[in-house]
């Protein structure tokens, strides 16, 4: 604190008698004002207007309903999974922003030491039972499942039998002079083949052609189509020899080896 001299104006020591600058007497200089003290206003507590939330053992602070899955160290809340703050690899707490642990689980207590169980029988797992069957009743088989069979290639079959018989017949034609001497006007190479006057020779050679084409539809009947349609088709366009079973035999026999073929 200091004085002011009242003459002068001159800052003085709150202790001067007199004016250090002009000599002038202080005694009836002002005393310093003195600084006003701040009041302290005291806070009262309020009580609660409702009754203080506590939750239940194992329960959070914050959610009642959820299960606390930590507990603070600091101050001693439990927390939910929701209302954990995750920093890092670090669960803090949403109050004091302390870390937090996570509950241990309480420690169960062993409980009385019993003997072995009896199994229990209830109702058997799995389908229910059939009912006896009578007296006298015999099983049917069960149904024989075997691999499954080749497509018949019926349209190819009746095609190359067909041929095959009129391939037959065409040979034996040729053994009368007079369709001998017709056919040869039509298909000129026969005489080269068979010069003998039997015409024994295309007649074989005729039957054993239709042979074999009836033994071919045989397999494509039996769902070797495959097999059938490689015996029939060359041999349907062999049958030219002859005259190609008076010619139809030769067309049928290609179209049934083609549909053997197909397995149709």
């Amino acid at each position: 604190m200091v004085k002011k001299c009242p003459s002068c104006g001159y800052t003085n020591r709150d202790d001067a008698a007199f004016c250090s600058s002009c000599g002038a007497s202080l005694a009836g200089a002002a005393a310093p004002a003195l600084k006003p003290v701040p009041s302290v206003r005291v806070v009262t507590p309020v009580s609660p207007g409702g009754p203080i939330r506590v939750p239940a053992p194992g329960q959070c602070f914050y959610h009642p309903n959820l299960p606390a899955i930590y507990v603070c160290n600091r101050c001693g809340r439990s927390i939910c999974r929701d209302d954990s703050k995750a920093y890092m690899d670090l669960v803090l707490c949403p109050q004091c922003y302390a870390g937090v642990v996570p509950m241990m689980p309480a420690p169960q207590q062993p409980g009385p030491a019993y003997g072995p169980q009896q199994p229990a029988y209830g109702p058997p797992m799995g389908p229910p039972m059939a009912p006896p069957m009578p007296a006298g009743f015999v099983a049917p088989f069960p149904p024989m499942y075997g691999q499954p069979q080749a497509p018949r290639a019926l349209w190819g079959f009746l095609l190359a039998m067909i041929a095959g018989i009129l391939i037959i017949l065409n040979a034996a034609a040729l053994l009368s002079n007079s369709f001998y001497n017709l056919w040869i006007g039509v298909f000129f190479w026969i005489p080269v083949i068979d010069p003998s006057a039997g015409h024994g020779l295309v007649f074989a050679i005729g039957a054993i052609i239709g042979l074999i084409l009836v033994v071919g539809s045989i397999l494509m009947l039996l769902g070797y189509g495959t097999i059938g349609s490689i015996v029939v088709f060359p041999l349907a366009v062999l049958s030219l020899i002859i005259g190609g079973g008076f010619v139809a035999g030769f067309v049928l026999g290609v179209l049934g080896g083609i549909l053997g073929m197909l397995g149709r």
